[in-house]
C-alpha cells in the first residue's frame, strides 16, 4: 500500500467514532434540518377561564386572535420566505475551499535517449488545497497550496522521488466597472429591504384581519344585546296578552279581539329565538377566531362578553389635518412602497454600472520549494552515487521562506460595444421609479379618504346615538302613556302593539348605534395605524440578517 494512501487512512481512524444519530459535525449538520419550525399549540385561553366560563374582553379577545388565529399564523409564515431571500443573497460572499488528490501511475515507451530510460516508469501523486472569498468591498482574494510526489526510473533525474510545493496568493480589484461591488452588494440590499417590504405588507394584513376580528366582536356583542330587547318586546306583548286574556274571561272583550296580541306574542317570540340563535353563531365565531373550538374542552364552552357598547370610550379622535398627517407618516403600505423606490434606485445604480468598461487589476505572489532524495552525479562521488536523504520538510521550508518566490501583477479591460442588457434593465428601473411613485400618490389619496371616511363615520354614530336616544326614551313614554290609554279603553289594541313595535325598533337601533360607534372608532384605529398601539400589543416581525 502506498504511503500517501496509508497516511490517508491513517487520518480517518484518528477521527472520533460517532455514535448512532448523533453527527459527526453538528454546526455543519443544522446545515441540513433547516429552522425549527413548529405549530403553535392555543395558548392564552385557560387563563381567562372563571367559573367554568370563558370571560373576555375587546383586548383580551384581540390578544387571543394574534396569538391563535390560524390565518395570522399563516400570514407570519409568509414573511419568512423573505428572510430566506437575505441569506441565499450572502451566498456570493461564501468562503469555498477546495481539497484534490490524485495519482497515476504509468509507462511510457522512451523513443530519445534523453529519456532516462528506455521504457520511463513513473508514479505521480498530486494534492491541491486552496480557498477563495468574495469581500464586500469589492475585491476578490484566493490562497492555493499544491504538492507533487514525482517517482520515476529515469537516470537523469537529480531528485527521486522529487517532491515539489507550491504557495500561491491572488487578489483581483475591479477599478473601473463594479468598483464598489455594487453588483454583488445589490441583491443583498435588495433582499433586505424586500424583508422589510413584506414586515410591512404582513402587518397591513393582519391589521385588517384584527380589525375585521373586532368588527366581529361588537357584532356579538349587538346580537347579545338585541336579546335584551326582544325580551323586552315579548314581555310587553305579554302583559298586553294577559290584560286582553283576563279582560276575555270577565266577558268584557270579545275573542275575536283576543288574537291580535296572541299572535304578537308568538311573533315576537321568534324574534327572541332568532336573536339567540344569532348570538350562539356570533359565539362560535368568536371561538374559530381564538382557536378555542379546536379543544373539545373549550369548543361548547360559554362565554362571557364583558365589554358593555354604552361605556363610550374617551375621546381620542385628532383633527382631521393632524390625523391624515399622522397616518401617512405611520401607515406601512406608503413605507413599503417608499421601500420599493429604493429598490428602483439601486437597480437603475447596477444598470448604470454593468454599462462601463470593465477593467480589473490581479496581484499573485507565492513560493516554491523542492525536495527529496537527491541523487549526486558519479562524477562527484567517483564511483556508484549515493542517495542524499530529503522528503517534504525540505520542500515546505524552502517555500515558506520564499526561497523561490514569485510576483506579478496583470491589468485587463473589457469594453463592451452595447449593452442591450443593461439599457432595457435602466429602463425597466426607472420605469418602476415612476410607477411606484404614482402609486404612492394612490395610496396617500386612500389613506387620505380611509382617514376622512373614518372621522365622518364616528360622528356619525355619535349622532345617531344622541337621537336614538332622544327616539327611545320618547318611545318608552310613549308606550306607557299608549298603555294607559288602553287600560282606559281610549285606544285599541293595535295602536299599543304599534307602540311597543316602535320602541322596539328604537332600542334596536340604538344597539346598533352603540355598536356602531364601537366599529368606527376601531375603523378610524386602523387608519390612523393606532389600533393596536391603543390595546398595548405589538406584533413580532423578522430582524433583518
Amino acid at each position: 500500500m502506498s504511503r500517501p494512501v496509508c497516511a490517508l487512512l491513517l487520518l480517518l481512524s484518528a477521527l472520533p467514532a460517532a455514535d448512532a444519530g448523533v453527527p459527526l459535525f453538528p454546526a455543519y449538520a443544522r446545515r441540513f434540518r433547516g429552522p425549527d419550525l413548529r405549530v403553535r399549540d392555543i395558548e392564552g385561553i385557560d387563563e381567562r377561564i372563571r367559573d367554568g366560563k370563558l370571560h373576555l374582553r375587546l383586548k383580551d379577545f384581540l390578544e387571543l386572535v394574534l396569538k391563535n388565529n390560524t390565518e395570522i399564523q399563516i400570514m407570519r409564515l409568509e414573511v419568512l420566505p423573505a428572510a430566506d431571500a437575505v441569506l441565499a443573497a450572502k451566498a456570493v460572499f461564501d468562503p469555498s475551499v477546495w481539497l484534490g488528490f490524485s495519482g497515476v501511475r504509468s509507462t511510457t515507451p522512451s523513443y530519445s535517449q534523453i529519456s532516462g530510460a528506455q521504457s520511463l516508469s513513473s508514479l505521480n501523486y498530486q494534492t491541491q488545497i486552496g480557498a477563495s472569498q468574495m469581500l464586500p468591498s469589492g475585491q476578490s482574494v484566493s490562497a492555493g497550496f499544491s504538492g507533487t510526489r514525482l517517482s520515476d526510473n529515469s537516470q537523469f533525474d537529480f531528485f527521486n522521488p522529487s517532491i515539489s510545493s507550491g504557495l500561491t496568493f491572488s487578489l483581483t480589484q475591479p477599478l473601473l466597472q463594479n468598483r464598489g461591488n455594487i453588483q454583488n452588494l445589490a441583491p443583498l440590499r435588495n433582499a433586505r429591504t424586500q424583508l422589510l417590504i413584506a414586515s410591512d405588507q404582513a402587518a397591513t394584513r393582519i391589521a385588517d384581519a384584527v380589525v375585521s376580528a373586532a368588527g366581529r366582536y361588537w357584532d356579538a356583542i349587538q346580537a347579545r344585546d338585541s336579546i335584551r330587547v326582544a325580551q323586552l318586546a315579548v314581555d310587553l306583548a305579554q302583559k298586553s296578552y294577559d290584560r286582553d286574556k283576563l279582560a276575555l274571561d270577565l266577558g268584557a272583550l270579545s275573542k275575536l279581539d283576543i288574537y291580535q296580541s296572541q299572535s304578537q306574542v308568538a311573533q315576537r317570540k321568534v324574534d327572541l329565538i332568532g336573536a339567540q340563535y344569532a348570538f350562539r353563531d356570533a359565539l362560535d365565531g368568536l371561538r374559530r377566531l381564538i382557536g378555542a373550538d379546536l379543544n373539545p374542552a373549550t369548543r361548547n364552552l360559554e362565554m362571557v362578553l364583558e365589554d358593555d357598547p354604552s361605556s363610550l370610550p374617551p375621546e381620542a379622535v385628532s383633527p382631521a389635518d393632524e390625523a391624515i398627517q399622522s397616518a401617512l407618516a405611520r401607515r406601512p403600505e406608503i413605507a413599503a412602497i417608499d421601500r420599493s423606490g429604493v429598490i428602483d434606485d439601486l437597480n437603475a445604480r447596477v444598470a448604470r454600472d454593468t454599462m462601463l468598461p470593465r477593467l480589473d487589476l490581479t496581484v499573485q505572489a507565492g513560493g516554491n520549494g523542492l525536495g527529496g532524495n537527491q541523487v549526486p552525479t558519479v562524477s562527484a562521488l567517483g564511483g556508484t552515487p549515493v542517495y542524499i536523504p530529503g522528503g517534504l520538510g525540505d520542500a515546505l521550508s524552502q517555500m515558506l521562506r520564499f526561497n523561490a518566490p514569485f510576483y506579478g501583477l496583470s491589468l485587463q479591460m473589457t469594453l463592451p460595444v452595447r449593452s442591450s442588457r443593461a439599457e432595457a434593465s435602466l429602463a425597466d428601473a426607472l420605469v418602476s421609479r415612476a410607477e411606484h411613485r404614482y402609486l404612492r400618490r394612490q395610496t396617500e389619496q386612500q389613506v387620505i379618504q380611509e382617514v376622512k371616511a373614518a372621522l365622518n363615520q364616528l360622528e356619525m354614530a355619535k349622532a345617531q346615538i344622541e337621537a336614538a336616544t332622544l327616539a327611545r326614551d320618547l318611545a318608552r313614554q310613549n308606550v306607557d302613556a299608549q298603555q294607559q290609554k288602553y287600560e282606559i279603553g281610549g285606544i285599541t289594541v293595535f295602536e299599543l302593539l304599534d307602540a311597543q313595535s316602535r320602541l322596539a325598533s328604537v332600542e334596536n337601533a340604538l344597539v346598533a348605534g352603540y355598536a356602531g360607534y364601537q366599529k368606527s372608532l376601531i375603523a378610524y384605529q386602523r387608519a390612523t395605524w393606532t389600533l393596536l398601539d391603543g390595546f398595548g400589543i405589538v406584533v413580532e416581525t423578522p430582524k433583518v440578517r
